[in-house]
């Protein structure tokens, strides 16, 4: 954690990470090359349940930027198991004229149980494109993470997502995590289906991806 940040009367606490990933893949989709990639984010939370964070990433030739991102969201509390969150985000590829038709503006409200299993809804608009030939409308996202032992956990996750009328692809992953203080580490394999591997130039058509974050 970053420390705490005072203004007007209320307590907003500032927190960041630092990751390093073997390459950046989203809804399985390969984003920029497929080349390590130095993601960093900030977020700033109030004792209300509101945050609003800022992320860049930068592939390893350190050039360009590959991803931006800026998100204000809400998180709440359904019960003492139960927890949900909805948010508005804002998605830049600057780097890769190619990715730049997938800036989009973003919503999405989820839901999570026990930090065992995750459920997630998004719409989205792209900016540079008319909806009828956008590449994806929605999303749909569930995860699942299971304790093996206080620092290590199996995860999965699988996800469905609208492509062009009359479309939808899969994808989803298995790996493991682990965590120790402010070291967090994730390795999973990634693969999307084979309608997205005929229709989305860059799906993947299964690999292995590794991160390791350090929060602050």
């Amino acid at each position: 954690m970053l420390g705490p940040a005072v203004c007007g009367g209320q307590t907003r606490d500032v927190t960041g990470e630092l990751a390093l990933s073997s390459d950046l893949t989203e809804r399985g989709i390969f984003v920029g090359k497929r080349q390590p990639i130095v993601q960093g984010l900030v977020s700033v939370y109030d004792a209300r349940g509101w945050s609003l964070s800022s992320a860049l990433g930068m592939q390893a030739d350190g050039r360009r930027t590959t991803r931006a991102i800026v998100r204000a969201a809400y998180d709440g509390v359904i019960d003492n198991d139960w927890q949900y969150q909805t948010s508005i985000q804002y998605y830049a590829y600057p780097g890769d004229p190619v990715f730049q038709l997938f800036d989009r503006a973003e919503a999405a409200v989820g839901a999570s149980f026990r930090d065992l299993v995750t459920l997630g809804f998004s719409t989205f608009r792209y900016v540079h494109t008319r909806d009828e030939v956008s590449p994806m409308r929605w999303a749909a996202d569930i995860g699942a993470r299971w304790p093996l032992s206080p620092r290590f956990s199996l995860t999965g996750s699988l996800g469905l997502s609208a492509v062009r009328p009359g479309g939808r692809y899969a994808y989803g992953g298995a790996g493991m995590a682990w965590h120790s203080g402010h070291w967090r580490a994730e390795l999973n394999y990634l693969k999307s289906d084979s309608y997205a591997q005929r229709s989305i130039r860059s799906a993947t058509t299964g690999h292995w991806s590794m991160t390791v974050i350090r929060t602050f």
